[in-house]
């Protein structure tokens, strides 16, 4: 993602140093052991004791990549969270949390026992004008209170202690921690330090199989948090079908959802969001101070602007017709066809695959990736479709990755996102091979840790049905409805650089078959060839039987 202007789909500098941890573990002690262990409040034992939770060494799944190596060596994202603390937390039974006092998601009581019936998420249209009022008066409370995670001011190298961490509200930690997965390493050539441009892209969140997990943990963590800013353990995020939206344009961007907008993308002074400040818009630029490839981190405590947001009002020319209005119901259709997940190389330039589709790297016309390119001199812009298409449409705030989590939008969003995915899982299932277990970009491989969260968990534990994470959707997309069509653009059935199960086990059915058959060729043809040689001797036989009954 690089610096275009409002360009989601294009990056800018990259930090790699600010951190986030709970702030009961940012004391000297901890940070200098590197073990986040703490005693709950009402036990005295770490992490509660026997029953609910261990202290322990934390594995490190991280897959090693060569050819990342000058980058990757110095990004504190690596080995994710073991450059910060090596022992953790080891919660037992239905415990969840850094300090194992949560429940794991879909269990709640005193000792997390109690199983609930998923909680559904609904769609913000068909809610009702109290509830509207609730998910605005719940965000803003979640912006206006503390968290109980604090974030750093400087990378690891320059962490002396404590004081470099700074607390933040709930909702900005969301903000930050977004924009720490997700910024990119692009310092100039001159440097040599960069060398080939793979060794300088390291982008934990986007551009790569692991998008949809990392932003379905996004939510769900999200989620948790608004609610303990609420005290409401039922509330539930709503999303925005975004395919289904009025003349496709934003028919949410009014002051009854999360604002209506002047000509010049300002916020109309109605709305609960038109106070809210923004931070991490702002990427300072890259420098070579330490010989270590670090910039300065996003400085949580400067806020620098408010939200914006212009919906429709893109250049067509530069960006292409479709980025004046939102997603049509029929391209979401064609990505949710496509049987396999995602295929090598698994970034932004994968053919056939759902999940580029889902992100909006490939045209939803042919299913294969088109970046920007030129025809007779003319530009021709690159297929931004689906999930980017609707970043940068907004215009505003939403269409830089650095500062696009500002925006409420960007949850209504990306929960949609999550039900898109769970309307895939139904469909095709979980198959391991969905998620490689190595040649995916850094972080995004199955069993790797999703960063930044904390304590740990990796995509593949992200990859199953929502109600095993205990929430559902009220509809998912299409469901009790045919789909009848079977058009995947350019795409075979069996698309380039992977096969769904389907296909793999209809070609196996085949292959076998086609052995038998000629196995039972070669049998038949032994067997003939025997049967000649035995012709003669079997004559013979018969002649020598035929006089001896003669005589």
């Amino acid at each position: 993602m690089k610096a275009l202007g409002l360009l989601l789909v294009l990056a800018g500098c990259f930090r790699r140093g600010d951190a986030q941890f709970p702030r009961v573990c940012t004391s000297d002690d901890a940070l200098d052991s590197k073990e986040c262990c703490p005693i709950p409040p009402g036990f005295n034992a770490p992490c509660g004791g026997p029953g609910r939770g261990h202290c322990a060494d934390t594995p490190d799944p991280t897959v090693k990549d060569h050819a990342l190596r000058k980058a990757y060596n110095v990004d504190d994202r690596r080995h994710w969270p073991t450059v910060f603390f090596n022992r953790t937390c080891k919660c037992e039974g239905n415990f969840s949390g850094y300090d194992c006092t949560k429940c794991i998601w879909g269990h709640r009581g005193p000792n997390c026992e109690t199983k609930k019936p998923p909680a559904v998420r609904r769609n913000i249209k068909q809610i009702s004008a109290e509830e509207k009022m609730k998910f605005q008066r719940y965000f803003d409370q979640a912006k206006n209170t503390t968290s109980d995670f604090v974030f750093a001011l400087e990378f690891k190298e320059n962490i002396r202690g404590s004081e470099n961490f700074v607390n933040i509200s709930v909702f900005d930690y969301f903000v930050a921690a977004h924009y720490y997965a997700s910024r990119e390493t692009t310092p100039p050539r001159s440097t040599g330090i960069c060398g080939e441009e793979k060794d300088c892209f390291l982008d934990f969140a986007h551009e790569g199989v692991g998008f949809p997990t990392w932003h379905r943990a996004y939510i769900l963590e999200a989620e948790r948090a608004i609610q303990e800013a609420n005290s409401d353990p039922d509330w539930t995020m709503p999303y925005w079908d975004w395919s289904a939206a009025e003349n496709h344009q934003c028919d949410i961007c009014t002051n009854e959802y999360v604002g209506a907008n002047d000509e010049n993308g300002n916020l109309d002074s109605g709305s609960v969001f038109a106070s809210w400040r923004t931070i991490c818009e702002n990427l300072a630029p890259f420098f070579n101070a330490t010989q270590t490839n670090h910039t300065k981190p996003c400085d949580v405590t400067n806020p620098t602007g408010r939200l914006k947001r212009n919906p429709g009002k893109q250049d067509p020319v530069i960006l292409g017709a479709s980025l004046v209005h939102l997603p049509f119901a029929t391209e979401v259709d064609f990505a949710l066809r496509f049987p396999v997940f995602d295929t090598p190389p698994y970034n932004r330039t994968a053919n056939c695959s759902f999940r580029n589709l889902l992100e909006g790297f490939a045209a939803t016309d042919t299913g294969k990736y088109r970046g920007t390119i030129y025809d007779n001199g003319t530009r021709v812009p690159g297929a931004h479709t689906l999930h980017n298409q609707v970043h940068i449409y907004l215009n505003g705030t939403m269409s830089a990755v650095a500062s696009a989590a500002n925006d409420p939008t960007f949850f209504l969003h990306h929960c949609n996102v999550d039900r898109l995915l769970e309307t895939w899982i139904r469909r095709h299932g979980t198959p391991n091979s969905a998620n490689p277990e190595k040649g995916a970009p850094p972080g995004q491989n199955r069993n790797e840790y999703i960063v930044p969260f904390f304590p740990p968990y990796s995509h593949a534990e992200m990859f199953k049905r929502s109600t095993e994470l205990g929430y559902d959707y009220q509809k998912i997309h299409g469901q009790g409805e045919s789909d009848a069509e079977s058009d995947m653009g350019e795409c075979s059935a069996a698309p380039l650089g992977g096969v769904s199960p389907g296909v793999i086990g209809m070609g196996v059915g085949i292959g076998l078959g086609f052995v038998l058959v000629l196995v039972a060729i070669v049998l038949l043809f032994f067997w003939c060839r025997r049967r000649r040689l035995n012709e003669p001797q079997q004559q013979a036989a018969d002649a020598g039987t035929e006089m001896s009954v003669q005589t």
